[in-house]
């Protein structure tokens, strides 16, 4: 008889144990990665939106100076289609300035209104013709790309351009008055294509960067990261053109430093309040100054 085979035994199996060591690291790791990725996402839109911390555009369809203008589009794109919605304020024919013209620079909230149509009123009556627009963004401007540092200037570059090719002003016939941040944008135009017949800022702004800053939103990131549109003014420290610098209510430590370190010529005037007359004498005085024709240049002194 044939042996039987003995049945053979499998070998126990052995238990493969997770060191729970390796577990805690991998549970770091993931949410140390989520964490990274929810940083650099909130970074990515703080960067993207950075720019609404700064300028406030409105688009409403009635807007406008209210005053007798020709209503324009210029600024072409490369498509050939006009960008930027602006008026031509004339001055009067007989005027001894009428061979002059005005870029006006306004601001970061809003869009051309009646306010600017009261400033621009005085340098009209004043004897100068006026370019007044909205940025790209603003009013009715094309809606996109959204307003920048970049664009802002691109901006008045186009309405320099516009002044030069289209009305035929002579480039030392241009002054720039740039409101708020419309004083950096004025000022670095002049740096490139200037130094043209002046420029008048009114209440320039230097805090932008230090209201970022502030932000709680951006409290986590570096600066240079999320905020590139510091509109600086570091420029009127050279600067040639004559200068009004222009403020209505107390000025503040840095606005006096960056007034007191511009290049000469200027005129420094401030008030406590708006006050039209008195704003149109500064105007009035500034002109007069600057302008051939007018008393000998005498900018340095300063008025409060």
């Amino acid at each position: 008889m044939a042996k039987s085979k003995k049945k053979q035994q499998n070998p126990p199996k052995t238990v493969q144990v997770i060191d729970p060591r390796w577990l805690l690291k991998m549970l770091g790791l993931t949410i140390g990665a989520a964490f990274v990725c929810a940083y650099l996402a909130m970074g990515a839109m703080i960067y993207m939106g950075a720019w609404q911390l700064v300028l406030h555009p409105t688009r409403n369809a009635n807007g406008g100076t209210g005053l007798a203008s020709e209503k324009l589009r210029f600024g072409p794109d490369t498509s050939g289609q006009p960008q930027l919605s602006g008026e031509w304020i004339t001055a009067n024919d007989e005027s001894p300035r009428a061979s002059y013209a005005v870029i006006y620079l306004r601001g970061a909230d809003g869009q051309l209104d009646a306010a600017d149509g009261t400033q621009i009123a005085a340098l009209r009556d004043l004897g100068l013709n006026v370019l007044a627009f909205d940025y790209r963004g603003y009013g009715n401007s094309a809606q996109r790309p959204h307003p920048s540092q970049e664009r802002m200037l691109a901006d008045a570059v186009s309405a320099w351009e516009y002044l030069t090719g289209t009305r035929h002003i002579q480039p030392n016939h241009i002054l720039v008055f740039g409101s708020g941040i419309g004083a950096s944008i004025g000022t670095q135009l002049l740096q490139s294509y200037g130094p043209g017949a002046g420029l008048i800022a009114y209440n320039a702004d230097p805090s932008v960067e230090t209201r970022v800053r502030a932000d709680a939103r951006v409290l986590l990131y570096p600066m240079s990261v999320v905020f590139h549109d510091g509109f600086p003014l570091d420029g009127l420290k050279h600067l040639a053109a004559p200068k009004l610098l222009y403020t209505v209510g107390p000025l503040d430590k840095a606005r006096t430093a960056i007034y007191q370190g511009a290049a000469d010529p200027k005129l420094t005037v401030e008030v406590p309040t708006h006050d039209a007359a008195v704003e149109k004498a500064a105007l009035a005085r500034f002109l007069d100054s600057t302008l051939p024709g007018g008393p000998v240049p005498v900018l340095a002194p300063t008025t409060k």
